[in-house]
């Protein structure tokens, strides 16, 4: 089962999941729950460290060995990192479902939020649960390279620096091209000279999304 820091209020009624970037752990965007808590104070945080280990305390989603230069980004390897993740999205769904039933917060009122290659996580997992989440949000994402077959429709933010040089901000107009294939809504917050990270104006604009999602009640499908 998966692990890491969380962060719990008396009696939570609503759940955010960071799924962590490549290389890093938990303990990375936990801290962004810190600095969420004033103003979800409903909210639990959990930060999961993704299930392999690499290095150090790094972690991965899914494995980036074969990665050389931005060269090799071609759709057919976007499609073999979608695969990739897709195989590690029953393990992550073991472990929301543990949430739910220990915390007695019902799928409908968790958020996913990931970074990078936790980005794609997110969004996959999202749409493989059986259960609606309350919205996603990407974060400097890998791209969702082709429209998923769901009758799902979800709120999503996708933030992204201009200047990024891991993750291209072209993969956010792949994203957001593919999304909206998929009927779903779709929210963007660029950033003129951010690279790959996470800056106070993503990070804002991300804790209003969840406001916001927190309080609509999205119709189960």
């Amino acid at each position: 089962m998966l692990h890491g820091p969380s962060l719990l209020p008396e009696n939570p009624t609503n759940a955010v999941v960071f799924f962590h970037g490549y290389g890093s752990n938990g303990e990375d965007l936990i801290s962004l729950g810190t600095e969420w808590q004033s103003a979800l104070p409903h909210t639990a945080f959990f930060s999961p460290n993704a299930p392999t280990p690499i290095w150090g305390n790094g972690y991965e989603w899914f494995s980036l060995s074969d990665f050389q230069s931005t060269a090799m980004v071609t759709p057919d390897y976007l499609h073999q990192l979608g695969l990739r993740a897709e195989s590690v999205v029953p393990e992550i769904i073991a472990y929301l479902t543990a949430l739910s039933h220990a915390y007695h917060i019902p799928l409908s009122c968790f958020t996913l939020a990931g970074f990078s290659q936790g980005g794609l996580m997110a969004l996959k997992t999202a749409f493989a649960l059986s259960e609606s989440v309350s919205g996603i949000i990407g974060m400097s994402s890998v791209p969702l390279d082709m429209p998923i077959q769901t009758q799902k429709r979800f709120n999503i933010l996708l933030t992204h620096g201009e200047s990024d040089d891991v993750v291209p901000i072209e993969a956010l107009d792949l994203s957001v091209r593919v999304l909206k294939e998929m009927a779903q809504s779709v929210q963007i917050c660029t950033r003129p000279n951010m690279g790959h990270g996470i800056d106070s104006v993503c990070a804002d604009t991300a804790c209003r999304f969840i406001q916001k999602q927190q309080q609509t009640t999205l119709p189960s499908v």
